[in-house]
């Protein structure tokens, strides 16, 4: 056995009692030879960096919001086809019942606040919601461009709102933190 090795099992077979306070005394004189900040401004830093975080994801969020929102406004200037003309109904229908499914996830996350249950799985389902709602945009923005008469588009305006429900929750969620 190298002398290594020997050194290592020798502090291996030592009782917690022992090794304990030397591990205190080494970790101490780690921090004088290091010069380590105090816990107090380690504090600070972490909530620095925390609010940092919030406020890079609020900001996020809000822009997820604004796009979802910006579609909308958009929307209205797709002016409805003629009556006469051969319409795609079911690409609204579509895209108002995608919608549907972020709406409904971001109310079982929320629900996750106040049912136990469900708590663990608030952040996988708050996840799913916003995957959804991002599908939800892609088929909305695709029955926008195939357009369709007055109906059409309100149905799709509509889908359009419903789909940016979980950026908008996350916006108001993570503002509670500033």
């Amino acid at each position: 056995m190298n002398r290594r090795a020997r050194g290592s099992a020798i502090f291996a077979n030592l009782p917690a009692r022992v090794t304990l306070p030397i591990a205190a005394l080494l970790a101490a004189w780690a921090s004088v030879a290091i010069e380590l900040p105090d816990l107090d401004t380690v504090r600070r830093w972490i909530r620095r960096i925390i609010e940092l975080v919030v406020l890079g994801g609020v900001g996020l969020a809000l822009a997820m919001s604004l796009s979802f929102i910006g579609a909308w406004v958009l929307s209205h200037l797709r002016k409805p086809k003629a009556e006469d003309e051969a319409r795609i109904t079911w690409m609204s229908h579509a895209a108002l019942w995608t919608s549907f499914v972020p709406v409904a996830l971001t109310a079982v996350a929320a629900a996750g606040m106040f049912v136990p249950v469900l708590k663990p799985l608030m952040l996988k389902i708050f996840a799913y919601s916003v995957a959804s709602a991002g599908v939800s945009w892609l088929v909305c923005i695709a029955a926008l461009i195939v357009g369709g008469g007055k109906q059409e588009l309100a149905r799709i305006r509509r889908a359009l709102l419903l789909a940016g429900t979980p950026f908008y929750c996350l916006a108001v969620w993570l503002s509670r933190f500033l």
